[in-house]
C-alpha cells in the first residue's frame, strides 16, 4: 500500500514523462511517433519502481528523443523549449530520487520535500546563467573561435569554484 504523498510523487513522475514524448514529438520537426510510444510504455515501469535502473534509462532516451528529433536552437524560442525540457528531465529524476530514497508505504515528509526542491531550485539557477550565454551568443553569433571561448569561460569558472573552495574550507592542521 502507498502512501497517498507516494502516489501523487509517482503520479508527478508519469505526467512529466509522457508530456515530454507528446511536446517532443509535437514541436521536433524530426519527432518519431514511435520513440515516444516507446517512452510512454516505459513510462510505468518507472512510476512502479522508481529506483530502479530504468528511470536512468528513460532520462536517457528522453534526452536522446530530444535531440534526434531537434536541430540545434536558433532563436529564443528553440531554446525556451530546450530549458522546458531539460527542467522535465530534472523533475523525472528528482521525483524518482525522493520516491526511492523512502519505502513506499511511507509518506514523503513536508521537510524533505522542501529540501528537494530547493536543490531543485539550485539546479535550474545555477544552470540559468549558462542557458541565458548560450542563448545570447546563438542570437548574437558574434566573430571569433567558440572553442576557445568557452574554453576560457570553462577554465574561469573552474578557477573561481577553486578559490571558493579554498577559502570558505576551513584549514586542517597536523
Amino acid at each position: 500500500m502507498r502512501s497517498t504523498s507516494q502516489t501523487v510523487l509517482r503520479v508527478g513522475i508519469g505526467v512529466v514523462s509522457i508530456a515530454l514524448a507528446l511536446l517532443t514529438v509535437a514541436v521536433g520537426p524530426l519527432g518519431s511517433v514511435v520513440a515516444a510510444l516507446v517512452l510512454v510504455g516505459l513510462t510505468p515501469f518507472v512510476v512502479i519502481d522508481p529506483g530502479s535502473r530504468l528511470t536512468a534509462l528513460l532520462v536517457g532516451l528522453h534526452g536522446l528523443h530530444w535531440l534526434m528529433s531537434h536541430r540545434a536552437p536558433d532563436d529564443l524560442g528553440d531554446w525556451a523549449l530546450t530549458l522546458v525540457v531539460a527542467v522535465g528531465l530534472l523533475s523525472i529524476h528528482l521525483g524518482a530520487a525522493l520516491a526511492a530514497s523512502l519505502p513506499a508505504s511511507a509518506p514523503v515528509p513536508r521537510p524533505s520535500v522542501a529540501r528537494w526542491a530547493r536543490r531543485g531550485l539550485a539546479v535550474v539557477g545555477l544552470c540559468l546563467p549558462v542557458w541565458a550565454l548560450l542563448a545570447v551568443q546563438t542570437v548574437a553569433r558574434p566573430d571569433g573561435d567558440t572553442l576557445a571561448t568557452y574554453s576560457a569561460l570553462a577554465a574561469v569558472a573552474v578557477l573561481g569554484l577553486a578559490l571558493w573552495l579554498a577559502l570558505v574550507r576551513p584549514r586542517r592542521e597536523g
